[in-house]
């Protein structure tokens, strides 16, 4: 008996499968098509009032008028006043002892007066509420974050100023909790050590006084003379740029300290030439100093350094206020903060350029229509738009609140009908 193939099975095989495979592309057709048809031809966002901070971290030079002060014994110089403490004409500056010592006592009394100013800070001032930890946690993490950036860029005079920030919050967090109640017996006990250190010192003694008011700075750093708020009123951007690459002058024997010869002083901020729409002269913006656990100090803009056809400026800020505890450090970086923008939110992803006008489309009764806007601010994948703006009869009309903006859709164009 001869075996061969049933072809009319094999037949049968073959339709059933090629049916299957049909059915199955049909369904997936079908399915597609029934979604989309009920999936939204565009996406829109009702245009709403909001506001926002415009802000700049820059590089700031700080400029004073310095009278350095010196003694003519080079001896162990006690202070009779804090650093940065407000004086008056002929006070009592500091003390200088004819008899020095081998070192230790002077290093002693120097991190007895950190300790002292890190648990005066640290102390909560008397009826002040606080009902958990919560706020103190959250400085505490932010500062935990902040110290180990510093650590890892290499900044670490930042690092080190950023640990005392966190020691601070730390302490305050034992008082708030209740493991102690204040700060006060530590720096005693630590006031009289340093008397006791104080007493130590032997030898005749000369008494520095201020020639004049004004506040009095312990040490000197070299730059005294270099970064002068007197060279301000004329420094060209040159001048500038020479006065940075500068290294601070020796200290001369017997300098102690130095006195701020006027209340004012001055930061100097370089920047390019196409920011300086954000500024104007004479007004008023907040300066934040990371390097001083984030002080913020309103300052004026007394003067903008530019030069034809120059790409860089420079900002001079002034300032007439001098927080305790506040460090001159010359160079440090500084976070301006100009008038916060107020306007219409729009997402960044509907921002269009049609004929050269900037704009979005907006759904307005079914139909798709442009509107022109001026962007004031824009961050974060949105932008701040002008809400002012009034349009004239026949031009494009500006953006106006709770208007529909689309985010999303398919050949958008000025007049489109949708169904």
């Amino acid at each position: 008996m001869k075996l061969g193939m049933d072809t009319d099975y094999l037949k049968r095989v073959f339709l059933y499968f090629c049916a299957a495979v049909l059915t199955v592309f049909l369904m997936f057709y079908l399915c597609y098509h029934l979604f989309n048809g009920f999936a939204p031809e565009i996406v829109t966002e009702m245009a709403v009032e909001a506001s926002a901070e415009d802000t700049l971290t820059l590089e700031g030079y700080l400029f004073r008028d310095e009278t350095v002060v010196y003694s003519s014994w080079n001896g162990t110089v006690n202070y009779a006043v804090a650093d940065g403490a407000r004086v008056g004409t002929g006070d009592v500056l500091a003390r200088v002892y004819a008899a020095s010592d081998d070192g230790s006592i002077r290093r002693r009394r120097a991190e007895i007066d950190d300790q002292i100013e890190l648990l005066e800070a640290s102390n909560i001032g008397e009826g002040v509420v606080i009902s958990d930890t919560a706020a103190t946690d959250t400085r505490i993490d932010s500062q935990l974050y902040a110290l180990r950036d510093d650590l890892a860029d290499g900044r670490y005079d930042y690092a080190r100023r950023g640990l005392d920030a966190l020691l601070i919050q730390l302490n305050k967090r034992e008082i708030i909790t209740g493991a102690v109640q204040n700060y006060n017996d530590r720096i005693a006990a630590l006031e009289a050590e340093k008397n006791a250190l104080t007493a130590q010192f032997s030898g005749d003694v000369q008494e520095i006084t201020g020639a004049h008011s004004g506040y009095f700075f312990y040490g000197v750093d070299g730059y005294e003379s270099l970064f002068d708020a007197n060279a301000l009123g004329t420094m060209t951007l040159d001048d500038f740029e020479a006065l940075r690459g500068k290294e601070p002058l020796p200290a001369a024997a017997g300098a102690v300290g130095k006195l701020l010869d006027g209340y004012t002083w001055y930061v100097a901020v370089p920047t390019e030439r196409s920011l300086l729409d954000r500024f104007d002269e004479g007004k008023n913006y907040r300066l934040t100093f990371p390097y001083n656990y984030n002080l913020t100090l309103e300052m004026t803009l007394s003067r903008v350094i530019t030069e034809h056809e120059r790409e860089d400026a420079v900002l001079i800020f002034a300032c007439t206020a001098m927080p305790e505890g506040f460090s001159y450090l010359r160079v440090q970086n500084v976070k301006i903060t100009m008038q916060a923008q107020i306007g219409l939110l729009v997402p960044e992803e509907a921002v269009r350029i049609v004929d050269g006008v900037t704009g979005v489309y907006v759904l307005h009764g079914g139909k798709v229509e442009f509107r022109r806007i001026v962007i004031l601010l824009q961050r974060d994948g949105d932008c701040i738009v002008d809400a002012d703006l009034k349009a004239e009869k026949e031009e494009i009309p500006f953006l106006a609140a709770h208007e529909h903006i689309i985010t999303a859709g398919k050949d958008l164009y000025d007049g489109k009908v949708l169904n």
